[in-house]
């Protein structure tokens, strides 16, 4: 099942139309309520928000071993032996959540912005992964270098936006096996493809993601968990130009569809 959410609620795009269903957000839906179709509308008369334009809360992981070591080699040091032992995470801005096509506006002060290609699982009622989106985890890496100096954060660098879309689909329509994604997902500028990444080199799998964000709390219906970079999903590892104004950046998987985001526009 795919499901969105638009500028008049929440429904599931079939045959050219959006079915509509009761449920006020999408919250409301993954909670359990509000299922019942109400109406229907044509798909080309809507515009389209982040799946979940308002999640209660943000954690975004680091559980690609690639990515994470290229991290570190720029920094002249090695893959911190904790990472192996439990999947780490830090907390981002619910209140930056940004849709499919909303314009990225370049945090003041910074030269050095970086797209990230990550897929993100939205949780569900009983509390496990009620379906996946695309996720892009805008950084800014200057300013980012700065904070991380300081053995916090990162904070303003990621405040800015994390851009969500364009649907959420339910597991079992992806090629979900095992708590992998197999499937094989790109990065676009401009319109010309820089990077494609493979989902599946996941070192932490999706079930020991949940089970460490929920550990000693709950998680709640609607909860973003990003998968942290793809190996490969940003400028850092691949070495082209930072964004400039104007740069259109799109991050495309099969079945979960494409993700486009422009950046300094009404900056």
């Amino acid at each position: 099942m795919r499901l969105v959410t638009f500028d008049g609620g929440v429904g599931e795009p079939l045959d050219g139309k959006i079915r509509v269903f009761e449920a006020a957000s999408m919250i409301d839906w993954l909670a359990g309520g509000g299922r019942q179709e109400a109406r229907a509308v044509p798909a080309e008369s809507v515009t389209l928000r982040a799946p979940v334009p308002e999640p209660p809360s943000v954690r975004d992981f680091f559980s690609f071993e690639g990515h994470v070591a290229a991290g570190w080699r720029r920094r002249g040091g090695e893959i911190p032996p904790y990472w192996y032992q439990a999947p780490v995470f830090y907390f981002s801005n619910p209140a930056s959540v940004i849709g499919p096509g909303d314009p990225v506006r370049r945090p003041d002060g910074c030269e050095w912005l970086d797209f990230e290609l990550e897929i993100a699982a939205v949780i569900g009622g009983d509390g496990g992964i009620a379906g996946f989106t695309l996720m892009n985890d805008w950084s800014a890496r200057d300013i980012q270098a700065g904070e991380m100096s300081v053995g916090l954060g990162p904070a303003k660098a990621k405040d800015f936006a994390t851009s969500l879309g364009p649907w959420l689909v339910t597991p079992d329509e992806l090629p979900y096996d095992r708590g992998r994604l197999h499937l094989e997902a790109t990065v676009a500028v401009n319109g010309e493809v820089v990077s494609t990444c493979n989902a599946s080199q996941q070192h932490w799998t999706w079930d020991q993601i949940v089970e460490q964000a929920g550990r000693n709390t709950r998680l709640r219906p609607g909860d973003i968990l990003g998968s942290g970079t793809l190996t490969g999903g940003c400028i850092l590892e691949l070495g082209i130009d930072w964004l400039k104004d104007g740069d259109v950046v799109t991050l495309a998987a099969p079945g979960l569809g494409e993700l486009t985001n422009a950046v300094g526009e009404g900056s």
